[in-house]
């Protein structure tokens, strides 16, 4: 039974390559209380059927209320309230329940008569929200921009001198803005959080940052970055293309808040990478 309101991680993963640089310019729900149901789904499925006597019905009216797949009535709470010694409370006072229009003579065209009558508790409700489908609804909204890697200095990296690794924002925002989904009775918030940035520098090492890094500027010399950074022990002149393959990869954590329930969902986890090639220089020394 349908009822009235009551009052009150996937990996992605890119083949462009990235020249090292220190400016990219391109890189089945429950039934509802009451005994109603629906054959719809919720979370985005669309609008949801119920079914009487073999012939769907849509499970809200806007007009008439929820839909009872057990009574064929649809169900509206009055508002508002008649008052009180009016004939629909049946003798009942206000404080026993609540007075509800109920549809429930049906013609070829649709809804026919409506009548109030007293109810001691909502006769249905809204189908029950699925949080955990509302989260990932939540998360596939948020824009998650495809990594795009800045490194320091520009054109090649040189044996012993530390290399700065950073996120370039200047695709995106550094972290997306929380997207919030709202169901019948439940609005769920999901909120990224950058939890790491891995580099690969494809000479056998990885570095691993909890920020996404700081982009270099040329006042800061041959400083080490403060929060991300990697020095090669050995040029890339031997390898095939004369550059390291590597890649970095961003992994996020989603963390989800119910508003309207108890529920607790655990984070979504979110993972983006991009393959980036390093060529690194020996110094040369002359006597």
């Amino acid at each position: 039974m349908a009822d009235e309101p009551t009052p009150g991680g996937g990996t992605v993963n890119h083949c462009e390559v990235k020249s090292i640089c220190d400016k990219v310019k391109d890189p089945a729900t429950a039934p509802p209380p009451g005994g109603g149901g629906s054959t719809g789904g919720t979370g985005g499925g669309g609008p949801q059927v119920c079914s009487w006597n073999g012939k769907d019905w849509p499970c809200h009216d806007p007009e008439a209320g929820w839909f009872s797949n057990s009574t064929g009535c649809y169900y509206r709470y009055v508002s508002p309230q008649p008052a009180e010694g009016d004939p629909a409370w049946e003798g009942h006072k206000p404080s026993d329940g609540a007075v509800y229009n109920v549809s429930c003579k049906f013609t070829e065209d649709g809804v026919g008569t409506t009548e109030p009558r007293f109810f001691a508790q909502a006769p249905a409700g809204p189908p029950p929200d699925n949080p955990v489908a509302l989260a990932r609804e939540a998360k596939d909204k948020i824009d998650f921009s495809d990594p795009v890697p800045g490194i320091a200095p520009k054109d090649a990296a040189v044996v012993g001198v530390p290399v700065w690794l950073w996120l370039d924002q200047s695709k995106g925002p550094a972290v997306p803005a929380p997207v919030t989904v709202r169901g019948n009775t439940l609005a769920v918030t999901v909120t990224p959080r950058l939890l790491k940035v891995v580099w690969d520098l494809g000479d056998g090492h990885e570095e691993t940052c909890t920020t996404a890094g700081t982009p270099y500027d040329p006042s800061y010399g041959a400083r080490r970055s403060p929060d991300c950074s990697h020095t090669f022990a050995a040029g890339s002149g031997t390898v095939p293309g004369g550059t390291f393959a590597g890649s970095v990869t961003v992994y996020w954590q989603a963390d989800v808040t119910v508003t309207g329930g108890t529920q607790r969902i655990d984070p979504l986890p979110m993972t983006l990478s991009t393959p980036l090639a390093v060529r690194v220089a020996e110094v040369q020394v002359l006597n």
